[in-house]
């Protein structure tokens, strides 16, 4: 608003003659929300329209602050906008947000209007708002819409499109088309069904078929199928589509969206493909693959676990699992399990992986990790176990190598005679990573046209510690000395090297490896080999890195004298006996003498004379098959022994060895010819020797049949000795066992009935008195105490000689009951269980032989294991029946024991040897210091089936 010193003439009243008062009524009479604010914006009067419409008070105006009702976006706006425009002397208007006293958040439409004094400086500024006009909203989120829809058709892979059925020309193709087919969206326009030209012709019947549908309303939402591309690739094409119906409903087009499916179609034959190799996978693999019921025994291993374990499948699935554990193993697996069955009592179920020491069949033990997870059936009831064991008996010998390493490992970095630098470079990843925000992509260009950059890099590299001989390679007396005189020891070379490897690290590499110079801090230039490694834990970081230095100036001096001694080669290989040449193309570039002595040429001869030209006719084929892959280029070298035909006309034996070399930078073929003359007259005369001793060999032959054949005579009769011998031990037991018999009824039936009539008598000898001497009544009791015990212990001898249960009960029962005597008896926790044999019905010897031998083995458990507990093992396992004692006593080295039972004159172990033999089976006993005793009985079922 400007001032004039003029007066107006006339004018009547003007707005200069308004008086706050009414300046204020006129605010408050207006049904627009007003404001009058200070250079900052801040209210300082607001009328009752825009009170009433916000909701505050004019105490709230004045005193709540910009933060309490506007939000961050709208402050931002004031401060990025309108407060520049203000101070600039213009007005502002726009949309914005506001927060009403209720917490609603809507948007104004508002003009702020500066009012300026006569120096042009803000002294308020007048505020008008009112709501933003829903129709202008609307048009706004339409045109955005709009947009965001144009954005998303043009540049999205996949194709959106609207088919018109009446035509069969597309009425809209959006440009992801091309990605799919090779052809643009001009190329489809006003071409009716263009799809159906591009599909395989097996597939246009198909095509036609649903176009069909289409056209009567009746089809699939989605379809995939086949194209060709326009490059001439196949393609797959998944189309997911509207059928659009005028208002009488009939279909007029067809919208929808093409993706490429062809990874998906590839995905899909590629699962197919390994669901057919997974069986063959899972059976050839070395893992073991296994499945178990809730008891934990086996239901299911794949062939591997024969390889792993030791035990063919059907016994494993036999086996009880926790015989596969050594003891320390097995009692952590059974307080993991303890613990596992409390988790999965309150529901939580997990993938267990858990490391064990096995032990394998033959008694020696391996370290197998296993991954374990429950399996339900269809209603989530727990129903086994599903796993896959591995052998990782190395492993864990490499993990226990690697913990007692890893404490030597700063001794052997100290002590190293290899120069070592252990560098933390996490500020220098940092700074690389700050760099990439800002749009560095190619860092080889970037630390070339910024060089200070790369210095940078250098003040980012903390060195954490060297070794002594990186202190003896740069001549430093200590860390100290060289870590300050570090910029003495690079060269241009080494600034090379560690350019290109800030390169590599920027870049996301790990290693790098290169040859370089270095200075000593005593002025000496050295060449070494660096070798710069990120440990793969560390890479993410970058925090350990480990820097090697290799003195190789050695090497280098060694170089140079190798260069000088190349002279020194020729002249050897011209003074060599075997014949070199090297031929380049057709020309023959170098030939030493030695060549022409064997061919008997020289000079210039030499030069148009090739060994394979004087090849001995008889011989050209061989040479010719040796030789003929080597022409072909199929092979490098080739190796032939043949005759050579000499220049004077005689032959020589020689061997040719010819083989592709590079001479000058080009492909040649070296030719080496030696003269083997003198070997073959050699093994000329070897032949006529060996001959001779071929006769001598066939006489003496002879005359060992005729040896061999009185043997096997003598053999033949000690064998029917053996089996006579056989025959009658078997007859001895037989007669034993029958002895026992009589023995036992008649300890049985006489012995213990006439003990029991004497005890019935002791019982009722002073029926009749009344008057006893209470010494003779109790000296009475007791002889009838002593003769009941008597009584008892006949019958368990009787019991012993010949158990009856065996004729009455059967094996199974007598066994049973055996070991319950047993373990009654000793205290022993004696397992029994028998699977198989209930409908095979064995012979008497067998019977008695196997309770005889399982008698015995529980009597050794009992006096000599030193045990907890034991297991017995009836199991039919054809072609066999299969007998297992074991224990988890002490046990014992096998050897040792024979030896003790020799000189003890013990027979246990050996009548049970005997006793397996007589019933055709064999007997195997395993044994291990503090890990239990094991004893094995495999009898045929052929030999032990009653007959």
């Amino acid at each position: 608003m400007k001032h004039t010193d003029e007066a107006p003439i006339d004018a009547g009243p003007t707005a200069m003659d308004l008086t706050p008062d009414l300046f204020r009524k006129v605010m408050e009479v207006s049904g627009v929300a007003m404001a009058i604010r200070g250079p900052d914006l801040k209210p300082i009067y607001a009328n009752n329209a825009f009170l009433s419409h916000y909701g505050y008070t004019r105490l709230e105006v004045d005193t709540l602050s910009a933060e309490k009702v506007l939000p961050d976006e709208t402050i931002a706006l004031y401060a990025e906008e309108v407060l520049p425009a203000i101070r600039a002397g213009e007005s502002w208007e726009g949309e914005h947000a506001i927060r009403t006293k209720s917490g609603r958040q809507c948007v104004v439409w508002s003009r702020f209007d500066p009012v300026l004094d006569s120096q042009g400086r803000v002294t308020h500024v007048i505020s008008v708002m009112r709501e933003a006009s829903d129709s202008g909203l609307v048009r706004s989120a339409l045109s955005m819409t709009e947009r965001h829809l144009h954005f998303l058709s043009e540049n999205t892979r996949d194709c959106l499109f609207r088919l018109n059925l009446e035509t069969g020309t597309y009425d809209y193709i959006s440009p992801g088309v091309t990605c799919m087919t090779g052809y643009t969206p001009q190329e489809f326009y006003g071409v009716v069904r263009p799809l159906r030209n591009m599909v395989p012709e097996e597939w246009r019947k198909v095509m036609d078929e649903r176009w069909e549908e289409l056209l009567s309303g009746r089809t699939d939402p989605e379809h995939v199928m086949p194209i060709v591309n326009k490059n001439g690739t196949l393609r797959w094409l998944s189309l997911r589509f509207t059928l659009v119906r005028d208002c009488c409903g009939k279909p007029v087009a067809v919208e929808g969206i093409m993706t490429d499916a062809t990874q998906t179609k590839l995905a899909e034959e590629a699962l197919k493909a390994n669901e057919q190799k997974y069986r063959l996978l899972v059976e050839n693999i070395s893992d073991v693959v296994w499945t178990q019921d809730d008891a934990r025994r086996f239901t299911y291993a794949t062939p591997s676990a024969e390889f792993l374990w030791g035990y063919p499948l059907e016994e494993l699935l036999q086996l009880d699992h926790r015989e596969l554990f050594t003891p320390e193993s097995r009692k952590r697996m059974e307080a993991i399990s303890q613990a596992r069955m409390q988790d999965e009592k309150e529901g939580r179920y997990s993938l267990n992986r858990e490391v064990y020491e096995h032990l394998r069949k033959d008694g020696t033990s391996i370290w197998a990790e296993s991954v374990v997870r429950r399996t339900f059936d269809e209603k989530g009831n727990p129903l086994g176990y599903l796993g896959m064991t591995r052998d990782i008996t190395e492993r864990k010998q490499a993990e226990d190598a690697l913990l007692e390493s890893e404490t030597r490992f700063r001794t052997l970095f100290e002590d190293s005679p290899i120069s070592l630098w252990e560098e933390d470079l996490t500020r220098l990843k940092a700074y690389f990573d700050q760099l990439k925000t800002e749009g560095v992509q190619d860092f080889r260009q970037f630390f070339y046209d910024n060089p200070d950059k790369l210095a940078h890099c250098a003040t980012l590299v903390d060195v954490v510690g060297v070794n002594k001989a990186t202190l003896e390679l740069l001549r430093a007396k200590s860390k100290e000395d060289l870590l300050g005189n570090l910029d003495k020891v690079l060269t241009e070379s080494s600034m090379a090297a560690f350019t290109e490897e800030m390169i590599l690290l920027a870049s996301g590499g790990c290693e790098y490896c290169g040859e370089i110079t270095h200075r000593t801090l005593e002025g000496d230039i050295i060449w070494v080999v660096v070798h710069f490694l990120v440990p793969p834990e560390y890479e993410d970081s970058l925090s350990r890195v480990i820097v090697s230095l290799i003195d190789v100036t050695p090497r280098k001096r060694a170089e140079q004298a190798l260069m000088e001694s190349e002279e020194r080669y020729r002249v050897v290989v011209e003074n060599t006996r075997e014949g070199v040449a090297v031929v380049k193309g057709a020309e023959t570039v170098f030939v030493n003498e030695a060549m022409g002595r064997i061919l008997g040429y020289s000079g210039e001869e030499l030069k148009s004379v090739s060994p394979l030209d004087r090849v001995h006719p008889e011989d050209r084929e061989l040479a010719r098959k040796r030789f003929s892959d080597l022409d072909s280029g199929r092979e490098k070298e080739g190796v032939a022994v043949l005759r050579i035909v000499t220049g004077q006309g005689a032959f020589r034996w020689v061997t040719l060895n010819v083989k592709s070399i590079m001479w000058g930078g080009e492909e040649a073929r070296l030719k080496m010819l030696s003269d083997i003359t003198p070997h073959k007259r050699l093994e000329e005369e070897l032949r006529v020797a060996h001959a001779e001793m071929e006769k001598r060999v066939r006489q003496r032959t002879a005359e060992l049949s005729e040896s061999n054949a009185k043997l096997t005579r003598e053999i033949q009769e000690r064998e029917k000795a053996q089996a006579h011998i056989l025959s009658l031990t078997q007859q001895l037991i037989r007669i034993q066992e029958d002895e026992r018999q009589r023995i036992s009824c008649d300890l049985h039936d006489k012995v213990a009935q006439d003990l029991s009539s004497t005890v019935l008598s002791m019982e009722t000898l002073f029926d009749g008195y009344t008057i006893i001497d209470p010494e003779i009544l109790a000296r009475g009791k007791a002889v009838a105490g002593v003769v009941r015990r008597t009584i008892a212990e006949v019958r368990d001898i009787a019991y012993g000689l010949r158990p009856p249960a065996l004729d009455q009960l059967g094996l199974t029962r007598t066994l049973e009951q055996l070991c319950s005597d047993t373990a009654e008896r000793s205290g022993l926790n004696i397992d029994f269980s028998a699977v198989g044999i209930e409908n095979v019905s064995l012979d008497f010897d067998t019977e008695i032989n196997i309770y005889r031998m399982i008698q015995e083995a529980l009597t050794n458990v009992v006096r000599h294991a030193g045990a907890t507990g034991a297991t017995v093992r009836l199991v039919k396992s054809h072609p066999d029946l299969l007998v297992r004692v074991s224990d988890d006593g002490r046990g014992f080295e096998l050897n040792r024991r024979r030896a003790e039972i020799v000189a003890e004159r013990r027979m246990g172990l050996t009548s049970m040897e005997e006793r397996a033999r007589l019933i055709g089976g064999a007997m195997e006993i395993r044994s291990r210091l503090g890990a239990g005793t094991r004893i094995i009985l495999k009898i045929p079922l052929t030999a032990a089936r009653r007959r």
